[in-house]
This record gives structure tokens, C-alpha cells and sequence, in this order.
């Protein structure tokens, strides 16, 4: 019958939308390679031709295709002498390489390098510092194994400026040219960027409401339009009998979300705020402590640190949009209050949330 009151048991679903992130967020790509060197020398050195080597190379990526790269590498030159001492040089480089791909899958790179080599030779006096460079080409696989390690080999030009030479290498005053082939590997340092997905994860729980039958229920707070004294309660929260939120009572947020690694609220959350803007307006007996929080990932320092600014940004949406500066405050509390296990993607989502904390005044 139109307007009679019953009791019943049913289930209500609450949808929180949730901003999820597909494994890792550290910004920005590097790696180390140690990689071992032949070395087919410049004729006018008057040696053996030959040459063996190793080095390690960091690089650091600039952008999509160019990328940072240093390298140190030490190599012994064959004298071709039986029962005479080697020659030996050591050298440390920087430059630019561009990646013609993303180095996730097999990619191949040019490069170019400016640094000193230091030449030790005969005889001793001839020792010393010199300018180094070098060109080349070469490639990378994509990971072989879960750590990331990736197969890589290169082919450079060398210039050595060495020009003081005496004994078993000829003098040349414009230098040395060499060749140098390598083979080695490639190991991720941290963690890559990733792809931002929006995810959504269902609450549900099972309640007991009185309802009154075909009453509309606007603010659905579960108190029907005609006998709700306090329309546009905040959803979610907890109501009395007249349909006005209850005081000390945390209220949780997970469809509030952020830009990437920012404190800048997403354009698909601002109509989540604005409604709690007419919610706060609508019922001003008491102040709100907004709470920021965030997973694991990342360093505790910078979680706390993006977790206040992102609640004080929430915040000053609100007193932007006209609610009262004074019965509002903001806090970050990091990744210290978990409500799930960091440990799985649905448990991190639900750990990045914006809570209100509803205070009687």
C-alpha cells in the first residue's frame, strides 16, 4: 500500500571508484653495463693490432629516445713483443645515446662520447692524461629474465689524442684511430614508469533499514525526502533518525583522485566534490579534519609529503567553492594508517583514499 512503512533486509552496494597504478611509479629509467672489449688498434702504433678490455657503462634516460650515458673502461694493448711490457689505458667518457625504441623489446641506438683517456706506456715519461672520444652503433634486447637483464653488444670508433709517443709506437701528431667490439649486459637500476588505469572496486554490506514505500530518497542516506530534516547529507555516512550526519565518524573516499605523482585534483573528481560542497553547506553543525593517505609504494618521507599536499588541495577545492575555511582542516598521514595489504593491486587502491574525519563542534 502507497505510503506504509515495513522493515526489510536487503543489500546495499557501495561503489568506490578508485585511481590504480600497474605496478610501479619511479620515474625515470636507468641501468648499468658491464661489458667486455676487443680492441682492433691503429697500425701506425706499431703494436700488435690487438687489444682486450672491460668497462661498465650508467645511462639514464632524457626522454622517450635519448638517453645518458658514462663510461669507464680499462684496456691492456699487446705489445707483440715476446717478453715485453703491454701498454695499458684508461678511460672515462660521457655522451648522448638515442634509442630507435622504447629498449623494452629488442632496440638498436647510436651513441657518441667525449672524455680523457689516460696512456701508460713506454716509456714512463710518456705517461698521461689525453682527450678521448668515440662513435658507434649497437643494440639491446628486451629483458631475458624477471630481474630485467638484457643481452647487449656495440661496435665504436676511439680517437685517442696521444701524440707523445717514443719507443716501440710510432709518433703521430694527429692522434690514433681505433676500433673497439663489445659484448655485455644491460641491468635495470629501480623501477619504470607505468600506464595510470582507473579501476573500480565494490563494497558490499548487509543492512537493515526501515524504508517507507515509493518515498524518494534523494541524498540516499536511507531516511525518505518527507521525513529527511537534512537533505544532501554526505553519501556514505552515517545518519540519526531525522537524516543528519552523526558526528565522530570517519567517512571514506576512494573516488577522489589525483594526477600522477601531483597534488592536482582529477577533472572526473570534481563532481564528487562539489557534491560534498552542497553536503557541507547543507548541515553546518560541525568541522571536518580532511585525511590523506597512500600506499607503500615509494619512500615513507615522500608518501606523507604527497599525501598532505593532496589533502590540503582537497580542501582548498571546498573553501574555494564557499565552504567555511574555519571548519575545515588538512592532514597526510602517508602510508602509516593502512586498511588493506600493500601487498596486492586491489589492497594498494583501497590504501590511496581521502578520508573525513566528522568532528562535533
Amino acid at each position: 500500500m502507497k505510503g506504509s512503512i515495513h522493515t526489510s533486509l536487503f543489500v546495499a552496494g557501495v561503489a568506490l571508484a578508485a585511481q590504480g597504478y600497474a605496478a610501479e611509479e619511479t620515474a625515470t629509467k636507468q641501468y648499468i653495463a658491464p661489458m667486455l672489449h676487443y680492441l682492433v688498434l691503429d697500425e701506425d702504433r706499431e703494436l700488435s693490432r690487438k687489444g682486450f678490455g672491460a668497462g661498465l657503462v650508467y645511462g639514464r634516460q632524457l626522454s622517450d629516445h635519448w638517453w645518458w650515458e658514462t663510461e669507464g673502461a680499462g684496456y691492456g694493448l699487446d705489445s707483440g713483443v715476446e717478453g715485453a711490457a703491454d701498454y695499458y689505458q684508461y678511460t672515462v667518457s660521457t655522451g648522448l645515446a638515442y634509442a630507435f625504441g622504447d629498449r623494452e623489446g629488442f632496440t638498436p641506438f647510436v651513441l657518441a662520447q667525449v672524455g680523457g683517456v689516460y696512456n701508460d706506456v713506454v716509456p714512463d715519461d710518456d705517461d698521461g692524461v689525453d682527450l678521448h672520444a668515440n662513435v658507434g652503433l649497437g643494440a639491446v634486447t628486451g629483458p631475458i629474465f624477471d630481474n630485467g637483464l638484457k643481452l647487449r653488444a656495440e661496435a665504436r670508433y676511439l680517437y685517442d689524442d696521444f701524440d707523445g709517443i717514443t719507443g716501440t709506437l710510432s709518433e703521430d701528431e694527429g692522434g690514433f684511430n681505433d676500433w673497439r667490439f663489445s659484448l655485455g649486459f644491460e641491468l635495470p637500476l629501480g623501477r619504470s614508469k607505468t600506464v595510470e588505469v582507473e579501476k573500480i572496486v565494490y563494497e558490499t554490506r548487509e543492512v537493515e533499514k526501515v524504508v517507507e514505500v515509493n518515498a524518494p530518497d534523494s541524498d540516499g542516506d536511507g531516511i525518505p525526502d518527507n521525513r529527511d530534516k537534512c537533505p544532501n547529507t554526505i553519501q556514505g555516512g552515517k545518519v540519526d533518525g531525522d537524516g543528519c550526519l552523526l558526528t565522530n565518524q570517519t567517512i571514506t573516499f576512494n573516488n577522489i583522485g589525483f594526477e600522477l605523482n601531483s597534488a592536482k585534483v582529477t577533472a572526473i573528481s570534481r563532481p564528487v566534490l562539489d557534491r560534498l560542497v552542497t553536503a557541507l553547506k547543507s548541515q553546518t553543525n560541525f568541522d571536518v579534519e580532511i585525511a590523506g593517505h597512500t600506499d607503500s609504494t615509494g619512500s615513507a618521507e615522500y608518501n606523507e609529503g604527497l599525501s598532505d599536499r593532496r589533502a590540503k588541495s582537497v580542501r582548498q577545492y571546498l573553501v574555494d567553492k564557499g565552504v567555511s575555511a574555519e571548519r575545515l582542516t588538512a592532514r597526510g598521514y602517508g602510508e602509516v594508517v593502512p586498511v588493506a595489504s600493500n601487498e596486492t593491486a586491489s589492497g594498494r587502491a583501497m590504501n590511496r583514499r581521502v578520508e573525513f574525519r566528522v568532528n562535533g563542534q
